[in-house]
């Protein structure tokens, strides 16, 4: 990449993060209040999202995870059930984006069966994906309520070991992306404080944090150049069969943590259909494939 391209970049991103605090800034001292709520495109931007948190001017701070145009709708809707229908919003925080679609096993083992693929029905048994991705393999990982927003969240994911430095670049070409594009992980949040110096549960994937010194020579498929990283924290009560995949994956190598990215190929957005996930799986470089609940490999 050119010098000045990456100059730009940086320097954009910097007048970025600098205006982000100084608006947070003005905020909490033009009302006082210690809690703060972003949303707006700009607030996809995890690492100026970063800089507030650090900077410790708020409590708390929630991001909306379909920040951008995509939540356009969201906002509409309740405004309509308020302002139109008369109802009532309940005051509290999303917890969770799985509110897409979801599809029926007996749908999935149609489409798996018609596949004629090398397939056995393995369940909640995460057991032998844990095994292919220590052995080096990357993995679909396909099951559930598609994810709202941009993120890949644990139903539309891509997973590997992050401990593999290669890995970095291994998944970038399945998907066709630039070699340079960082990859984010997926953690136990109980875990959290292990990886990341004072963070705080963040199941969206849009909020960065920094590294412990020690833990990116740990974990170096997931970590940025400048020692972050914009993980996803997984708590069992919201999505169990994920945080028993990097349960298990803890249970083998000693670290509640992988690399996750979402399952999509280049210039193609998130698969939404078993089939998706499907022609995703046979066009792209992936070894294996879990489909809710089924164990496919190449």
């Amino acid at each position: 990449m050119h010098p000045d391209a990456v100059d730009l970049a940086w320097a954009v991103q910097a007048v970025t993060e600098e205006t982000m605090l100084h608006l947070a800034r003005w905020a909490r001292e033009h009302t006082g209040e210690d809690k703060l709520g972003l949303a707006g495109g700009v607030a996809l931007n995890a690492k100026a999202n970063m800089v507030i948190h650090y900077s410790k001017l708020f409590n708390d701070m929630f991001i909306f995870p379909a920040a951008n145009d995509a939540g356009g709708p969201i906002g509409a809707a309740a405004w309509v059930y308020e302002h139109v229908l008369g109802g009532k919003m309940k005051r509290q925080r999303l917890n969770t984006v799985y509110l897409g679609p979801e599809y029926a096993d007996e749908d999935v083992k149609k489409v798996v069966e018609r596949g004629g693929w090398n397939a056995k029905y393995v369940g909640d048994d995460v057991n032998e994906v844990v095994d292919l991705i220590v052995k080096g393999f990357v993995v679909a990982w396909y099951q559930g309520r598609a994810e709202l927003g941009p993120r890949a969240l644990g139903n539309r994911s891509i997973i590997a070991d992050p401990r593999r430095k290669d890995m970095w670049g291994i998944v970038n070409k399945i998907k066709g992306r630039e070699w340079w594009r960082p990859l984010a992980p997926s953690l136990l949040e109980e875990d959290v404080g292990k990886y990341f110096i004072d963070p705080v549960p963040h199941q969206f994937m849009i909020l960065m944090y920094k590294y412990r010194p020690e833990m990116c020579e740990v974990v170096p498929a997931v970590c940025h150049v400048d020692q972050t990283a914009r993980p996803q924290t997984v708590n069992k009560e919201i999505n169990k069969t994920w945080y028993e995949l990097i349960k298990a994956f803890k249970d083998e190598t000693g670290e509640g943590i992988i690399l996750n990215t979402s399952f999509n190929l280049a210039g193609e957005p998130l698969v939404e259909t078993p089939q998706d996930a499907i022609k995703s799986f046979a066009f792209g470089g992936f070894k294996a494939l879990y489909l809710q609940g089924w164990l496919i490999q190449k």
